[in-house]
């Protein structure tokens, strides 16, 4: 299935998945495609060689398209490449599908983004539409699609009047941390508050190198919500040692994962309104919601004793 809409792909070092994801979007044919690449890392002489093949795979671009390139000479790491990726995207693009080097989606996956973009494109209740679903086998929502207040990072899309409220700072988090009006947007009080405000905190502290929990922070700061597919849409293929942030093995919502290969838009939910059932399921079966979960979120305070205890992780991963 062919798109309407641009397509920015962001990429890095691993020209395996990114030739994958590219062969999808291939098959889509949009008219525009914007690549972002992140430059190699000092003192990784390998990432020059690696990232050198993944700017290779865009030359087997053979279709009628406009290609836009943002290939970065220096490393600015996840939080700062990605989310000025996406800024450089919606200043070009009034809305758009964004898919990371890793995020497989079906040919489903372009038609629904489609249909979506333009059934809500003016409804300032909704800020993206997300192609995952990572909880279907636990969950069987009887609609086509439905909204939630939890955004995921598995291939999405969006518009320019929203990633507008996006501040990779998260500038108003001090404030708004101390006040009332965030507990009111959280879905659930007490631990899932806890939980929630411990991320929003590292991530304004840059303690999280990402960019995604400001986008989440972005939706409930406005009280926006996600479109979400009853049936999934996409598939990470990135989980591994030598990835950002899946570095474990697969976890078990990844190995009983299934992916749509169509998914009826037709018919529109009676409202939008959070779906309370998916962040329940989702809470516990993808994030894990736990005091144990928040202790080892807590240890992200010590950069220092957080890293070498990931290395060392890793190391007992692969041997």
């Amino acid at each position: 299935m062919t798109t309407q809409n641009a397509v920015l792909m962001l990429v890095f070092n691993r020209p395996d998945v990114t030739e994958q994801v590219f062969q999808a979007v291939r098959n889509a044919r949009p008219p525009r495609l914007y690549v972002a690449a992140d430059g190699p890392r000092p003192g990784r002489s390998q990432d020059e060689e690696t990232t050198a093949k993944v700017r290779e795979v865009f030359k087997q671009v053979d279709w009628p398209c406009e290609v836009h390139t943002r290939f970065l000479t220096e490393n600015l790491g996840c939080r700062n490449a990605v989310s000025s990726a996406i800024d450089w995207f919606f200043s070009k693009e009034e809305q758009g599908i964004v898919l990371e080097d890793d995020v497989l989606p079906s040919p489903a996956f372009f038609s629904y983004c489609d249909t979506m973009l333009e059934r809500y494109k003016h409804d300032e209740r909704v800020f993206s539409v997300v192609g995952n679903n990572l909880v279907e086998p636990w969950y069987q929502h009887p609609e086509s699609y439905f909204f939630s207040k939890v955004f995921f990072v598995w291939g999405w899309a969006s518009w320019r009047r929203a990633w507008q409220q996006y501040d990779v700072n998260m500038s108003s988090w001090p404030a708004t941390k101390t006040g009332q009006s965030l507990l009111k947007c959280m879905p659930r009080k007490g631990l899932h508050a806890a939980y929630w405000k411990l991320v929003f905190d590292l991530a304004h502290k840059n303690q999280i190198s990402t960019w995604d929990h400001q986008w989440t922070y972005a939706h409930w700061e406005n009280q926006a919500l996600c479109v979400t597919p009853a049936h999934n849409l996409v598939r990470n293929i990135g989980f591994g040692i030598d990835a950002t942030h899946t570095s474990g093995g697969d976890p078990e919502y990844i190995k009983r994962l299934q992916v749509a290969s169509q998914i009826n838009t037709g018919l529109e939910p009676a409202a939008v309104t959070d779906n309370v059932q998916y962040y329940e399921h989702m809470s516990k079966r993808v994030l894990g919601i736990s005091v144990l979960t928040w202790i080892r979120l807590s240890l992200r305070r010590f950069p220092k004793f957080f890293g070498q205890l990931k290395k060392i992780s890793n190391k007992l991963r692969a041997a």
